[in-house]
């Protein structure tokens, strides 16, 4: 399905002779946006010609479609996504009793070929998924859900669709990774750096300011601090509002606005999970 020319930016509910089509935003950031679509299903004729106009991918978590595009057919399942690109034009059949479930990713052409060796451009859209690409795909939506902070959402797209596409050129998502350690050392400190100036800093800009892709970024960033850009910057924001607490500040809304986190539940999720007390725990022991 075709969902940002059906559906254009917002989401809703659109019917079609013998199908019914749901999307729900879960979650935007900087070069990209999440959504959830549900389709009623059970039409074994193509929809009529869309045209896309934007770069989507599209992972299945329960069903299948069928997507026609320059008279190709690839039914689309648990076993393969899709990344439709700008200009194609394509029809869609859904064929299978029940519907289907996907979780659909809008990237914008910058990161998109930040990911892919400098062009956003993917020969053969359909993508190879395995077990660990549906589970990433699964968390990815539970996360949006759970509307964690936008950095650690772009955090999970950047691994997934760098490593859907690694599947199929690998030589792309691997071209320009700093080659040196001393390379490599001063990228995460560039990065480092970025994020004591601002913990709210997003993923994509992130890269920009270390000078290199959102994927190379996230990898090495790994390998040299043994953590993840999540959980790195997650240790600042907790350390920051340790010390916001301790000096007496009474707003977690304020707080979690300021450091970045989704709401002020974000920031007492995180808190109880870095040091097993809640806010309120903290500041009776730093008072």
């Amino acid at each position: 399905m075709n969902i940002r020319a059906r559906l254009g930016p917002l989401a809703g509910v659109l019917s079609y002779p013998g199908e019914v089509i749901e999307s729900t935003v879960l979650a935007q950031g900087d070069g990209f946006q999440v959504e959830d679509v549900h389709c009623s299903g059970g039409r074994r004729g193509f929809d009529r010609p869309e045209h896309s106009d934007g770069h989507l991918l599209v992972a299945v978590r329960r069903g299948a479609f069928v997507r026609q595009v320059r008279g190709r057919e690839v039914l689309v399942d648990g076993s393969v996504a899709y990344l439709g690109a700008p200009g194609s034009v394509e029809r869609f059949a859904h064929p299978v009793a029940g519907g289907d479930v996907c979780t659909a990713i809008l990237l914008s052409a910058p990161l998109l070929a930040g990911l892919a060796g400098g062009d956003p451009f993917v020969s053969d859209p359909a993508l190879p998924m395995d077990a660990a690409s549906e589970v990433a795909v699964r968390q990815l939506s539970v996360a949006a859900r759970r509307r964690d902070a936008a950095g650690e959402i772009a955090e999970r797209v950047v691994r997934l669709v760098a490593g859907l596409l690694a599947r199929r050129q690998p030589e792309r998502v691997g071209s320009g990774r700093p080659a040196t350690v001393a390379a490599r050392r001063l990228l995460v400190a560039r990065a480092r750096e970025a994020l004591l100036a601002d913990p709210a800093v997003g993923l994509v800009e992130l890269a920009r300011l270390a000078g290199c892709s959102p994927h190379h970024l996230s990898r090495v960033f790994s390998q040299v601090t043994g953590m993840s850009v999540t959980a790195y910057r997650n240790r600042l924001r907790v350390f920051r509002a340790l010390q916001r607490i301790a000096d007496g500040e009474p707003s977690l809304a304020r707080l979690a606005a300021e450091l970045g986190f989704a709401d002020h539940a974000h920031l007492a999720r995180t808190i109880r999970a870095a040091t097993g007390r809640t806010p309120a725990e903290c500041r009776g022991l730093l008072a």
